[in-house]
């Protein structure tokens, strides 16, 4: 324990001599026990007196940290004891005397060695005429002393055996370890040789043979040589000085809600802007296998600057030719003039097919088609009219489709109301006010969330999730809904993160228990045999934690890439459903026979299964 004291003195080292004196007193210690290199001096006040004359004593302040004090560091070990779950663990060895066992308690919340454990054992090593008599004494008194439980039969002496095993990118080397019964052990420099014989000339872990040969315990693919691997390099990079986030759906109102016509990243530029610079990549640094081979570094990849219509490229940046609006399509990045209609399209404007994006400050009447590579926006209403954007649809009022006419759009689509007509999106479907009997297809999600947020009749599909304020009418008008793809991997992963976490935590508290019995150690020189053992315990206890780790983590990865490849469906009504509704997630089917509120529903075991908001 850390004690404190001030002493008043002429100079430092007279301080230092003080501070000694009296903590040998008051610790009862030796001149010979007291450790100088504890005593550390913390502040130093000098007394100058009045006016410099009259001089004091300076006062200078030390702290001793008490190697010998160890009481509080033992009694929290203790407690650890309890929080840390180690097992009882036995032995069998055979040499002149005949066979022997030794059995060691498990710690204070850890489970016993069993009969059966031990039987087990001693039938798969052909061990026979056993004295069960006294194996069960040892089970019951667990004396941790070898005891002879049988007699040695040399024609069942089996020598050492040692395998190493390289991992397929030949970066590890593991060594399965099994100790002779009896017959012919290996000394350190054969385990050497061994591995050299495997291969192994790099990354050689001598410390851990020389453990393996000391303990004489079996181990099995445990780590013993580590290769170095190489260093990846810096791969090439494009900086885009201009708004990409095609995530982006809208900006927020001051009321919280989202405008979705507003999406506030518009990039409008002009002859001789950058669009994109290009970052070369950098080389990496090779690495080095286990068998001493050389491991090249891997190859940073490279990437073209996008260079698409309108633009220029100068070394390693992208330029605009003209004025206009930076998209990116896919791969490339295009400068796109605006076609504008300042009215509506009718018969004095036609039909429109237009490379960049267009916008319409009026209606579009019945009939009509307007086609564009980028976006198409218009300010007033669509009539049974055709849209077919490369990019994004808004319309700022609703669309009136009489049952022949689509918006098609590889971005997303965002109307304030449709009625009788199709929109068929790549991306999202956003809808303000309703959808009314109307066929509506996005490759992720569909949201009437705005104003009434009524979606009635009709078809609705979405792979990722649909959501709406009201869905079917009190007409039971049929409306179908389908999203989704059924889960099967959520369940396991969810258990394997959980097994990950304890092993983490049971990790943690091992490691605080292996640091305190450090510093048991260091303050009385040796541990006692209880805290020894306990320390071997916990360091195997530990290795075989962080192995759990590693495989488990493995199997997660294994999930995760199937995972990916499975959409959860999802459908959310913020205030009513009503019957008519058929609702379809991944293979399950519901009809829905009387109106809920304020729920989603998702796919469980088969069926479509109600959950609260």
């Amino acid at each position: 324990m850390a004690k404190k004291l001030v002493i008043q003195a002429r100079d430092k080292s007279t301080a230092i001599e003080k501070a000694k004196k009296e903590l040998i007193r008051k610790l009862n210690i030796s001149d010979d026990d007291f450790n100088n290199e504890s005593l550390d001096l913390i502040s130093e006040e000098e007394n100058k007196g009045l006016f410099g004359m009259f001089k004091k004593d300076n006062t200078y302040k030390f702290i001793y940290n008490d190697p010998l004090d160890t009481k509080e560091l033992e009694a929290e070990i203790e407690d650890l004891e309890y929080d840390i779950k180690i097992d009882g663990e036995f032995d069998i060895s055979i040499d002149d005397d005949g066979v022997k066992l030794k059995v060691t308690p498990p710690g204070k919340s850890g489970d016993s060695v069993t009969y059966s454990q031990v039987k087990n054992k001693l039938d798969k090593l052909g061990i026979v005429e056993v004295n069960w008599e006294i194996v069960q004494k040892e089970l019951d008194e667990t004396s941790e002393e070898w005891k002879v439980i049988a007699p040695r039969k040399p024609e069942l002496d089996q020598d050492a055996e040692v395998d190493f095993d390289i991992s397929q990118d030949k970066l590890e080397a593991f060594i399965t370890y099994k100790p002779a019964i009896g017959g012919k052990k290996f000394n350190f420099d054969e385990l050497i040789n061994k591995a050299k014989a495997a291969g192994i000339t790099y990354g050689l872990n001598k410390d851990k043979l020389k453990n393996i040969i000391n303990n004489q315990e079996a181990v099995e693919n445990e780590l013993i040589a580590q290769g170095k691997e190489p260093v990846t390099g810096k791969d090439a990079k494009l900086i885009y000085h201009f708004v990409t986030d095609e995530n982006n759906v809208g900006t927020k109102r001051e009321d919280g809600s989202i405008d979705f016509y507003d999406l506030g990243q518009i990039a409008n530029v002009k002859p001789g802007d950058a669009l994109v610079t290009k970052e070369e990549s950098e080389p990496g640094e090779p690495g080095m296998s286990v068998l001493g081979d050389e491991i090249p570094a891997p190859k940073p990849r490279d990437c073209e600057l996008p260079s698409g219509k309108n633009v220029d490229k100068k070394d390693n940046k992208l330029f605009s030719e003209i004025e206009g609006q930076a998209v990116r399509d896919g791969k490339r990045v295009h400068v796109l003039p605006i076609h504008e209609v300042n009215g509506d399209v009718d018969l004095s404007v036609g039909n429109i097919d237009f490379i960049g994006n267009v916008l319409i400050k009026g209606d579009v009447k019945e009939g009509f088609k307007i086609k564009a590579e980028g976006n198409i926006e218009v300010k007033g209403r669509v009539s049974a009219a055709d849209l077919i954007a490369g990019n994004e649809v808004i319309v700022h009022s609703g669309f009136i489709g009489k049952d022949k006419a689509e918006i098609k759009a590889g971005g997303d689509i965002k109307v304030k109301f449709i009625e009788n007509g199709t929109l068929n999106s790549s991306k999202n479907i956003y809808i303000t006010e309703a959808a009314m009997h109307s066929n509506l297809v996005a490759g992720e999600s569909i949201f009437v969330t705005e104003g009434k947020g009524l979606l009635v009749g009709g078809e609705a599909k979405a792979a990722s999730k649909i959501e709406a304020n009201v869905i079917g009418s009190t007409l039971a008008t049929r409306t179908v809904l389908e999203v989704g793809i059924d889960p099967e991997l959520k369940e396991e992963m969810r258990n394997i993160k959980e097994q990950i976490e304890e092993a983490k935590s049971n990790i943690l508290k091992s490691n605080k228990a292996i640091k305190m019995l450090d510093k048991l150690k260091e303050a009385h020189g040796e541990l006692p045999k209880d805290k020894e053992l306990m320390y071997y315990r916990l360091k195997k206890t530990e290795k075989n934690l962080n192995k759990t780790i590693k495989d488990k983590r493995s199997r997660l990865e294994e999930l995760e890439l199937k995972i990916e490849k499975v959409s959860r469906g999802k459908i959310t009504v913020n205030k009513s459903i009503y019957p008519g509704t058929k609702l379809i997630i991944g293979k399950a089917q519901y009809n829905v026979q009387d109106e809920m509120r304020v729920s989603a529903f998702v796919e469980d075991k088969g069926e479509v299964r109600q959950i609260p908001l």
